[in-house]
Formats: C-alpha cells, sequence, structure tokens
C-alpha cells in the first residue's frame, strides 16, 4: 500500500529510462535472450493455455505476444513508461489486439479485469548489457 503512495515524479527517471525504443531494440537484439524467453514459453504451451497472463512492464510487448501464441486466453501487457505506445502498434500490426490488453499504468495503482493464473516479466531489463554483467 506505502508503494501506491509514492509520488510518480520520484520514479520519473526509471520509467523514462525504458520510453524510447532504442534500450529496448538492443535488448530485443539479444538473440540468445530473445530465444531464450521464447523457447520457455513456446515450449510450455499447456502452461500458457486458456490462462489469463499479466505481462509485466511488458516494454515492446514481445512477452505478451509469445504468451498469446502459446493459447493465453488473455494477456495484460502492463508498462508504465511511454514504450506502451509502441507496443500497442507492435501487438496491433501482428493482430493480437484480440489477445492482448495494454495498459499504461503502475502496478500498484492498476485494477485488472480479472485475476491472472501467470506473471511474467524480464525483471533485469537492460541492467546486465550496461552493467557488463554479461
Amino acid at each position: 500500500d506505502c508503494v501506491s503512495k509514492v509520488p510518480l515524479e520520484y520514479d520519473e527517471g526509471y520509467f523514462s529510462s525504458y520510453a524510447h525504443f532504442g534500450i529496448h531494440y538492443y535488448m530485443l537484439r539479444d538473440q540468445v535472450r530473445t530465444k531464450s524467453y521464447q523457447s520457455a514459453i513456446l515450449q510450455n504451451k499447456d502452461i500458457f493455455k486458456d490462462k489469463t497472463v499479466l505481462d509485466l512492464g511488458c516494454g515492446t510487448g514481445i512477452l505478451s505476444m509469445f504468451c498469446a501464441t502459446a493459447g493465453s486466453k488473455k494477456v495484460y501487457a502492463l508498462d508504465q513508461s511511454d514504450i506502451i505506445y509502441h507496443a500497442m502498434d507492435i501487438i496491433r500490426e501482428n493482430n493480437l489486439t484480440n489477445e492482448i490488453k495494454t495498459i499504461k499504468g503502475r502496478l500498484e495503482n492498476t485494477k485488472l479485469d480479472e485475476k491472472v493464473d501467470i506473471i511474467v516479466s524480464e525483471w533485469m531489463g537492460y541492467f546486465l548489457l550496461y552493467e557488463a554483467m554479461i
């Protein structure tokens, strides 16, 4: 509850760092990373089939699209960053708007239409790339 009371401007620097497509380009270009997520989801379709999924910090929506392709009933793609507008376009261009609902907002302040069965998230963001962790 205390997190939802933190003013958005305190998090502005963090969220704005993910707002531009450039950062996401580097993450998507990392084929090992992207293909690992794709394989983990698509090789486990039985886990995702007919489930409701939350993609927390969805960025470009790549994990959301993998989940939808794996047969998820509904995917909520949530991101506070302005990258969500790119995700909306990408999801639309991939004809997945019936399966994926995009939401701009912070999790703490978001009410979903239903409970979710699965949460996916790329929680490391670009940290590994820019902190020389890999």
